[in-house]
């Protein structure tokens, strides 16, 4: 069998859909599955092995005269595939496999810009997290072909080889505790306020071995947040070195962004502070964390630009330190 695999963007919606992508490729051993992602995000399916990439380039996509070129091209590269699953379900991920003549087209019943037209099998829409569309599609298309389980979570890094990152925890009996402060540009907006942030820590201080995360757009954080918090911060790392040293602790701490994802993917314990982030559709799967939110009447939102975040400001430090229970 030959299956192509789509989801073009972006990191942390790539994760959600890791656990899905290993049952496939678990319950079909033999089969050519083709990963479809955007070529910024090649990266990411280094872990996970029998997956072919098949790489569309962001800046033609993003550009209205070369994205029809780049996405016959992509087609081209996948022509001749028994069937698609498309687990982003917009128009340039419906097309691709239109344009490569694949017949049956599979849908998880999440669409826009009506890009269910080009899908052959659709599945029915349904209020819940992305990892249970991903992984209902993929149950779906097994069910259809004889094969069962393929719609169960599992943490698919939690074993995965990772390149060392050396020594990154001293030996110690607290709790490791990651937090994670910051967010893309884009999601700037799920940002937990600073000083929440620093309440939290010196809180956590002497109960926990403390680690604070930062990402390659957060250096003006990291000039000063160790020094102002007392809490070290973790290596400027990649992000396949990042989620080695990851993966020893015992719980994080993080905003609806990347970074929580690769930690639900990694099997560590998650408390995710939400504020515009829909709880149902950015959820997280059963067991492997909670969802802290404040609720107001105008979250969840997608108002980007939103300057009062009345909804992350009212979320208090001591909410986060009652969920973390023990530590």
């Amino acid at each position: 069998m030959h299956l192509v695999l789509l989801r073009l963007s972006a990191l942390g919606d790539i994760l959600r859909v890791f656990p899905a992508w290993a049952n496939l490729r678990e319950a079909l051993p033999g089969a050519r599955l083709q990963a479809v992602v955007e070529d910024r995000h090649a990266f990411l399916l280094d872990s996970l092995p029998g997956l072919e990439p098949v790489l569309v380039r962001r800046a033609d996509l993003s550009n209205p005269f070369k994205a029809r070129r780049e996405l016959q091209r992509v087609a081209r590269e996948v022509r001749g595939a028994d069937a698609s699953l498309d687990f982003h379900g917009i128009l340039k991920s419906a097309l691709i496999p239109s344009y490569a003549g694949i017949g049956d087209r599979w849908g998880d019943g999440v669409t826009r810009e009506f890009a269910q037209l080009w899908q052959t099998h659709q599945l029915p829409f349904r209020a819940q997290s992305r990892y249970a569309q991903a992984l209902g599609l993929a149950e779906a298309f097994g069910q259809a072909n004889g094969l069962e389980g393929l719609g169960r979570f599992r943490p698919v890094l939690k074993a995965a080889p990772l390149p060392d990152p050396g020594p990154i925890w001293v030996q110690s009996t607290l709790p490791r505790v990651v937090l994670v402060p910051g967010a893309s540009r884009r999601g700037a907006a799920k940002r937990w306020p600073l000083h929440h942030w620093l309440s939290l820590a010196r809180e956590l201080k002497g109960r926990a071995d403390l680690r604070w995360s930062l990402g390659p757009e957060e250096a003006a954080l990291r000039a000063w947040l160790p020094g102002e918090s007392g809490v070290p911060a973790l290596p400027d790392l990649g992000f396949w070195p990042l989620a080695a040293a990851l993966r020893p602790a015992d719980h994080v701490v993080a905003p609806d962004t990347g970074i929580l994802h690769l930690a639900v993917a990694l099997g560590i314990p998650v408390t995710a502070l939400f504020g515009p982030s829909d709880p149902v559709v950015a959820g997280l799967p059963e067991g492997t964390g909670r969802v802290l939110r404040t609720g107001i009447g105008c979250s969840p939102c997608r108002e980007r630009q939103c300057q009062r975040r009345q909804c992350l400001e009212e979320l208090a430090p001591g909410r986060v330190l009652e969920a973390l229970g023990g530590i």
